[in-house]
């Protein structure tokens, strides 16, 4: 037996339900309260982007710090240390100077201006003969001991010459003569005479007296063959500190 197609009733259960795509359409269409509260407070959980930016920057920016920070704290330790050095080598110079200021002291007082058995003046070393000798003869003598035949420049020398107890007022010959040119008196230096302290009536060139030598308080002119004392006379040594 053939079926039969039975109309539905309207209102029937078929047509109380609308259909699906319309469900979806008014669904999208229209938004509920609570969802729109929860999307507010993802939003506002949502890192602010400058302030993202700023910590970036921070982050960038303390490597940098930390590298000058390095460097000046490297440049102080730099200088702590230089400045430690300095102090200590001024303090080891001025021990090296303390010892050497003793050892030139220690030095002066061993060092000998003159050679044993000569005398200082005003610079220079003086010794007396001991035995007697012609003008030609204590020329070279003092020659033999790297002196010269005594040169009076002034009259502290003079003085200091004249007063010598080992002279006992003997006549002793001086560097000067008048043998190369008769009346120009020349030392043996080969400077002239300026300054001189003839005695009385001297030089006389009785007989050819063409050498100097020291008699009494003054001068006097001689015989060159006369045999007399001699006195010779070189530059002192220098000392350390004087």
């Amino acid at each position: 037996m053939a079926e039969m197609c039975v109309p539905k009733e309207p209102g029937g259960p078929d047509e109380a339900e609308p259909p699906l795509w319309e469900e979806r359409e008014i669904f999208q269409g229209q938004r509920s309260p609570e969802k729109d509260l929860g999307l507010s407070r993802i939003s506002r959980s949502l890192p602010d982007p400058s302030s993202a930016h700023s910590v970036t920057e921070c982050l960038t920016r303390a490597p940098l710090l930390l590298i000058l920070l390095l460097i000046s704290l490297g440049l102080f330790m730099l200088m702590l240390i230089t400045l430690i050095q300095v102090v200590v080598l001024q303090s080891d110079l001025e021990e090296i100077l303390h010892q050497l200021s003793k050892m030139n002291a220690t030095l002066t007082g061993l060092c000998r201006r003159c050679p044993w058995n000569w005398d200082f003046f005003q610079g220079s070393c003086y010794i007396f003969s001991k035995i007697q000798s012609t003008w030609d003869a204590s020329v070279s003598a003092c020659e033999d001991m790297r002196a010269q035949l005594v040169v009076i420049n002034n009259a502290e020398e003079q003085k200091f010459l004249k007063s010598w107890d080992i002279r006992n007022d003997k006549s002793t010959w001086i560097g000067l003569s008048d043998k190369h040119n008769e009346g120009s008196w020349q030392w043996v230096d080969n400077t002239h005479l300026h300054l001189s302290f003839w005695k009385e009536g001297e030089p006389n060139n009785q007989g050819e007296e063409d050498c100097a030598e020291l008699s009494g308080d003054g001068w006097n002119d001689n015989k060159c063959s006369e045999e007399h004392f001699w006195i010779c006379e070189k530059p002192s040594a220098l000392c350390p500190g004087l």
